[in-house]
């Protein structure tokens, strides 16, 4: 597997696991897990300062433990948003023959980011079980 390749692989599970987790936060809103478990709340702020620092969102947007559901939802919609430009943005790359430094540069993936993404969906995973 060459580097382009794993650059690719990487981007395709960053964005599942952005889906899985928005979408785990979402039911964890609606059937109040969210409001009633301040360990749940900061176990998906910390997944999603990780998604932030990613999409250049700004750490600061993101919600913590005692937080509104309307705070949450509205941090997810601007997740969602940004998610969808950036990946929209490295898909390009893939239709063009473009060397493996542009590829690095747009995706901005390196050996810490995929160590910190897998970490903190791992985290994650487990407080959700």
């Amino acid at each position: 597997m060459n580097e382009i390749q794993i650059i690719q692989q990487q981007l395709a599970q960053e964005k599942a696991h952005f889906a899985e987790i928005a979408a785990a936060c979402s039911a964890a809103i609606d059937d109040g897990r969210l409001e009633a478990n301040d360990e749940l709340a900061a176990a998906f702020a910390d997944y999603f300062g990780f998604a932030a620092k990613r999409l250049r969102i700004g750490t600061a947007t993101v919600p913590g433990a005692g937080m509104a559901p309307a705070r949450w939802l509205e941090f997810l919609r601007t997740l969602n948003e940004h998610s969808i430009a950036f990946f929209a943005s490295v898909d390009q790359l893939v239709s063009r023959n473009v060397p493996v430094t542009e590829w690095r540069a747009v995706s901005r993936i390196d050996a810490d980011t995929i160590y910190a993404e897998r970490a903190a969906y791992k985290r994650l995973r487990m407080a959700i079980t």
